[in-house]
């Protein structure tokens, strides 16, 4: 028998090996510098050198969640001007103050990943048999019946670094759709699929300040809590504070709304049911949410404006640009735009629109995200009417795109008819050429006293020739019956126009231009 080992040699052994990663001190946040050249930085790093990064490198999902924490952690430390022509020369202690208050003694702690403290955004909770794969944090991921198009360690026993459990776990508390045992809740940031508006400013630092809001609009929309404080400071132990983690603006900015714990090896986490209960909308509005009222018979319909699968961001952008003028006014852009107007008067904004797709229930579909260059004219009702009647002639010639290839279908005696094909070739040309719809909004003498939507117009023009491009692609002309068909279609693609004095003849009668089909729509 071998010589036993002293017993306090046996108890160093006995002790579990703890990882120590703080994502105020660690690297974790992908950004993008100036240069172009990518890198991971500490929350530290990344304030201190904000001015030099020209924005984060992360998908749809994740960025929205980075920003709403670095503006949190700014707003936390720096508080807000108080009103919205207050931002002139606010924030510019930022890249000092704000990692001075992580240094804080009873902040810095709550930034752990892992240990037995204090951690971000989690929880201790019951361990159970079967833990949740800490793969489950990352919908991009094969885990369960998600699917492994891109991923086919579906299954295994894999281990995550610190960095990408740090990113994963923030954008989970934020994002992910129902999700588990009881379905208590949803990330406040799924709510609706509303698409997310973030301005961008020169750099990082520019561009967290632009997605902050001042005080005013943080006590006109946050009621309940007004500002609050973050979740780190107040924790939720008791009504007054869950109710300030929910319904302030600072606490709902990082939210938590699954209660986990992550295991020290990065390959899975323990879930509870219990769960911070965040309203939705309109019970509680998320900052970069646009609100779209649409007049039904029963009266106004107030809704978040919606991600959809295979619709342009562009074709909403007039929608996101509806700046209230008054506090009866119901349909309003994001509010951190609201509280920036000013910053962009007289000249172009940068705006990056983007979020996550779900079914609504548990299943995530896709991410989306598109930036644009906005001329200040969109913002005023006559370059806004202007906007909507471009993207409306778009929509009148998709109508008539979609009786053409169904009269084209008819003429081939074919049971259904290509729209889809059709409708996806036509808006993925004019999502190329949104940009320039923008200019001539900025920029009204290029159209040369037409109307935007005239057929003659330049972009009326593009609109034509993405019509006609579409119906060539899917609809043949090869043989003598396929050119019939193609020539009954034409007719109801490019209509001629009504002449009063027009003596009317008698014509084969038509399919009748109908709205297209649903575009994979989740409203």
């Amino acid at each position: 028998m071998g010589a036993q080992l002293p017993p306090g040699l046996l108890k160093l052994q006995n002790v579990k090996k703890v990882i120590a990663f703080n994502l105020a001190d660690d690297p974790w946040v992908p950004v993008r510098w100036l240069d172009g050249s990518s890198d991971l930085l500490s929350l530290n790093d990344l304030f201190a050198r904000s001015a030099a990064i020209a924005g984060l490198d992360a998908a749809p999902h994740e960025r929205v969640s980075l920003m709403r924490l670095l503006v949190c952690l700014a707003q936390a430390a720096l508080g807000a001007p108080n009103e919205c022509y207050g931002w002139p020369g606010f924030g510019a202690d930022m890249s000092t103050k704000v990692p001075a208050y992580l240094a804080r003694a009873d902040i810095h702690p709550h930034f752990e990943l892992f240990g037995p403290g204090p951690r971000f955004l989690q929880v201790e909770v019951p361990a159970r048999e079967e833990p949740v794969p800490a793969s489950k944090l990352m919908p991009h991921l094969a885990t369960g019946n998600n699917p492994t198009l891109f991923d086919h360690a579906g299954g295994t026993d894999r281990s995550f670094s610190p960095s990408k459990l740090a990113l994963a776990l923030l954008t989970f508390q934020n994002f992910y759709p129902l999700y588990g045992a009881g379905h208590k809740g949803k990330g406040p940031c799924a709510d609706s699929n509303m698409a997310h508006t973030l301005l961008h400013g020169g750099n990082l630092s520019e561009t967290i300040l632009l997605n902050a809001l001042d005080a005013d609009t943080i006590a006109e929309f946050y009621k309940v809590a007004g500002m609050g404080r973050p979740l780190w400071e107040t924790g939720a132990a008791t009504v007054a504070a869950q109710q300030s983690a929910t319904r302030s603006y600072l606490g709902r900015l990082v939210p938590r709304h699954r209660n986990l714990w992550l295991h020290d090896d990065g390959k899975a986490f323990n879930l509870s049911n219990e769960s911070l209960q965040y309203p939705n909308f309109e019970e509680a509005r998320e900052p970069s949410a646009t609100v779209k009222v649409t007049l039904k018979t029963t009266g106004e319909e107030r809704r978040l404006l919606p991600l959809r699968q295979g619709r342009g961001l562009w074709r909403d952008l007039d929608s996101i640009a509806v700046l209230r003028t008054s506090r009866q006014q119901t349909q309003q852009a994001p509010l951190t735009l609201q509280s920036h107007i000013h910053a962009f008067e007289k000249k172009e904004g940068h705006l990056w629109v983007g979020g996550l797709v779900t079914d609504l229930k548990a299943k995530i579909l896709d991410t989306a995200e598109s930036s644009f260059t906005v001329p200040y004219a969109l913002f005023k009702e006559e370059g806004r009417a202007m906007y909507e009647n471009g993207v409306a002639a778009a929509q009148t010639q998709s109508q008539q795109l979609y009786g053409a290839v169904k009269n084209y279908a008819a003429g081939m005696k074919h049971e259904s008819a290509p729209h889809e094909a059709a409708s996806r070739h036509y808006w993925n040309t004019l999502d190329q050429e949104s940009s320039l719809l923008l200019s001539l909004i900025g920029d009204p003498g290029l159209l040369d006293g037409k109307q935007i939507e005239a057929a003659d117009s330049i972009w009326g023009r593009i609109v034509r020739h993405a019509a006609r491009a579409a119906y060539d692609a899917i609809c043949q002309r090869l043989t003598p019956r396929q050119h019939k068909a193609y020539i009954e279609g034409l007719r109801v693609l490019f209509p001629k126009p009504k002449s009063a004095t027009a003596k009317k003849k008698p014509t084969m009668k038509l399919a009748k231009a109908v709205p297209p089909e649903p575009e994979f729509s989740h409203e």
